[in-house]
């Protein structure tokens, strides 16, 4: 007898629980798109005879304008509103925005409920609120284009293709959702005007990159870290633009609450796109900006530490930091979070990557590599903070950040320290040859970059700090 009174009991619970379930999934109350103040981060642009306005939705702006939380399914509605003012139509490309867009008949499958006359409501109103891909002379069109969720800074590439004609404007737009370590840093009063080194002779530049100290350190200063592998001199929207087009992702803060998500992620096998980074020193603070590129799993990524030093050359900002390749997870007794993530010990691997991955979004106008970090082998490797060996050639990449598009056969190498002899020889003998020939046009100018109110941070990331 008791056993049946459970097993009603048990039946009526998991009967309940189905009439909840099924009345959660029926939800389907959208807020009117004018009700949700989502322009407020809105950015405007304009090349040519076209304007641009775009942006983001958080997760939150997102269930209010489409009555269903799309966020949960990895989908993040981008605004565009395109003013042709131009005697020519123009087609917005989606897949500029990204490869992997969802159709509003898609994405309203994906979120449909249980009431069948919902979900051909929700239809009609997810295609009614996507953009018009077509806008004619004199035409206005706004609407939504439905992208992968991102969260932190979201890079938005809006191409618009005409009759032999392509206009492209790059956005990078904040997001709600993640409070990312470098908003804690006042990049303006790190130096003050005294401490700053001008370099205008490149012998000299090169001599201080070679001199300044192999690696990190910890927050005792008393053992060396991660080799400070790579130098990035550029505007520094101009670097940031170039890594997020590459698809590296800002990081959250250290917290007990990203901890969490760090083991959630771990536990599960996901991954966590803005996971932190641990604190390591240079010039006696934490890291300015960590940012990293990750795979399917929390335990696998490249990440980069960097730091904005008092040095200028030639006029522009230049960064040290250091890059590496996470290849798992592991438990230590070492740091509160009792969680770090074991890395490559080959760290040139991840050094060089950066260098290509600059490469293939044509950012990358110079390069060279310079000693400083000091060699180590396999056979007798050194050891990051945490104890995990490497070993390295001993250099530091030095990348030159360019605003127009270089072509990868138009990147100029510096004679410094290459490894081998045979490479320097080609590249004085290509050098040498490219003087006798004439120089090819310049590449066309697709964007001119918006003043910055800061030197060293894009604008739209400064907009979080207010």
């Amino acid at each position: 007898m008791k056993f049946l009174q459970i097993n009603i009991t048990t039946q009526s619970l998991a009967a309940v629980m189905m009439i909840v379930l099924v009345s959660a999934c029926s939800t389907y109350k959208p807020v009117p798109i004018d009700k949700v103040d989502f322009h407020q981060r809105s950015q405007t642009k304009s090349v040519g005879g076209l304007t641009v306005t775009a942006s983001v939705l958080s997760p939150k702006e997102s269930e209010q304008i489409f009555g269903r939380p799309l966020a949960k399914k990895e989908i993040q509605p981008v605004w565009l509103k395109i003013v042709n003012n131009e005697d020519i139509p123009f087609a917005l490309i989606f897949q500029s925005i990204d490869p992997a867009y969802f159709s509003a008949s898609e994405t309203a499958h994906i979120n449909r409920v249980s009431d069948k006359q919902k979900n051909k409501q929700m239809e009609e109103d997810y295609r009614k609120m996507a953009i018009d891909f077509l806008i004619n002379p004199g035409e206005t069109k706004s609407g939504f284009v439905y992208t992968k969720l991102g969260l932190g800074t979201k890079v938005v590439p809006v191409e618009l293709f005409g009759p032999k004609q392509v206009r492209t404007l790059v956005f990078y737009i904040p997001v709600p959702g993640i409070k990312a370590d470098h908003l804690r840093v006042n990049f303006d009063d790190l130096y003050k005007p005294e401490e700053f080194i001008i370099f205008d002779k490149e012998e000299d530049f090169r001599a201080k990159l070679s001199d300044f100290q192999c690696c990190t350190r910890n927050k005792k200063d008393n053992k060396d870290g991660d080799p400070l592998n790579i130098v990035l001199v550029g505007r520094s929207d101009t670097i940031y633009g170039a890594l997020a087009r590459a698809g590296w992702d800002e990081t959250e803060a250290v917290t007990f609450s990203t901890a969490l998500k760090m083991a959630k992620a771990f536990l599960r096998g996901k991954m966590y796109l803005n996971a932190p980074v641990s604190p390591q020193y240079v010039f006696g603070r934490v890291q300015d900006i960590a940012l990293q590129k990750g795979r399917d799993s929390v335990n696998e990524r490249n990440h980069m530490r960097l730091w904005l030093t008092p040095w200028r050359f030639q006029g522009n900002p230049v960064w040290i930091g250091q890059i590496s390749r996470d290849i798992g997870i592991r438990l230590t007794s070492k740091v509160w979070s009792l969680t770090t993530h074991a890395v490559d010990p080959e760290v040139d691997d991840a050094r060089d990557y950066l260098i290509t991955d600059v490469m293939s979004v044509q950012s990358l106008t110079k390069l060279g590599l310079v000693k400083g970090v000091g060699a180590a082998t396999p056979e007798n490797p050194r050891e990051i903070i945490l104890g995990d060996p490497y070993w390295t050639d001993g250099h530091r990449a030095v990348m030159f950040f360019s605003e127009k598009h270089v072509a990868m056969n138009d990147i100029k190498f510096l004679i410094w320290d290459f490894r081998m002899k045979e490479a320097k020889e080609v590249i004085e003998k290509l050098q040498l040859e490219s003087t006798f020939k004439p120089e090819s046009p310049a590449p066309k100018k697709l964007e001119r970059k918006p003043a910055l109110r800061s030197e060293y941070l894009p604008p739209e990331i400064l907009k979080l700090k207010q």
